[in-house]
């Protein structure tokens, strides 16, 4: 079940975190990285997806992709919710996130 949690630090900025896979982080983990203000793991993505497709095949690039969109969409959330916790923020809030699914259905 997906879950929102809401963390505030102990200067009062707020974060929110969703679990569940991430699509922005699937599509694009250096965006998804800067919109959350995790600017060394921008970084490390964009290098990191530079040097795994660099002499690769088209057969081997695509399947390196396939891989890279499961794994951040899959992961992204979760490495969000670790740095909030080890960075002192706290959770005042957690909630069921809402269904996609319409209510008339």
């Amino acid at each position: 079940m997906r879950r929102l949690r809401l963390y505030v630090d102990d200067r009062g900025r707020l974060a929110m975190n969703e679990a569940g896979f991430s699509w922005l982080a699937a599509i694009s983990l250096p965006l998804w990285a800067l919109q959350r203000r995790l600017y060394v793991l921008a970084v490390v993505a964009l290098v990191v997806g530079a040097a795994v497709n660099v002499g690769l095949d088209s057969g081997a690039q695509a399947i390196a992709f396939v891989v890279q969109f499961v794994a951040f969409g899959a992961l992204a959330n979760r490495l969000h919710r670790a740095y909030l916790e080890r960075s002192g923020w706290r959770v005042t809030a957690e909630e069921p996130a809402p269904s996609s699914a319409s209510p008339g259905r």
